[in-house]
């Protein structure tokens, strides 16, 4: 908090007026950096004609983001703190990954109102594809099995794997 505090220019008791502790500080320079780099992620979900290119460049830009070091680390970090300060995981929680996948289920929604796709129900949909996008790439990041993020050729592969596979059960035939 003390090198902190410099740096901001700030005395430490500042610090503490604006935030409880240095686990909800981490949190706030998380959610900086994750708005930041998660606005490139969802300008994947344009009106791209092409629904299966638009759904490949969103999942790879989230992979890309997940398995980076920066996430890997506050991923590591809340989850370490969580258990006693469930108030912090939640709000990780909300602002990230929920938040991810509300706005992806919005997206499949408008796909289902133009009939590119059949959903009963969305936000389940956005969760399976935003897992099946992470698939055999996070895992092994968060538990340092893989110490670098995988490589693009990687991700496009997994990705494109999860395109097809969300496509084949909620994609609607062509007219």
């Amino acid at each position: 908090m003390n090198e902190i505090a410099a740096a901001a220019g700030v005395s430490k008791g500042t610090l503490y007026v604006y935030f409880a502790d240095k686990e909800h500080l981490f949190v706030a320079l998380i959610e900086r950096e994750r708005e930041m780099q998660k606005q490139g992620v969802y300008a994947a979900l344009s009106d791209d004609p092409d629904l299966g290119h638009a759904l490949a460049s969103f999942g790879e830009g989230l992979v890309q983001l997940l398995c980076g070091d920066f996430a890997v680390s506050a991923h590591r970090i809340v989850i370490g703190v969580a258990e006693r300060m469930p108030d912090l995981g939640r709000e990780f929680y909300e602002r990230g990954p929920k938040q991810g996948a509300h706005r992806l289920s919005q997206f499949l929604a408008d796909k289902v109102e133009r009939g590119l796709l059949s959903i009963d129900d969305t936000y389940l949909a956005a969760v399976q594809f935003i897992d099946l996008c992470q698939s055999t790439m996070l895992r092994p990041r968060l538990f340092n099995a893989h110490r670098e993020p995988p490589s693009q050729a990687e991700i496009a592969r997994v990705v494109a794997s999860a395109v097809e596979m969300f496509l084949a059960r909620y994609g609607t035939p062509r007219r």
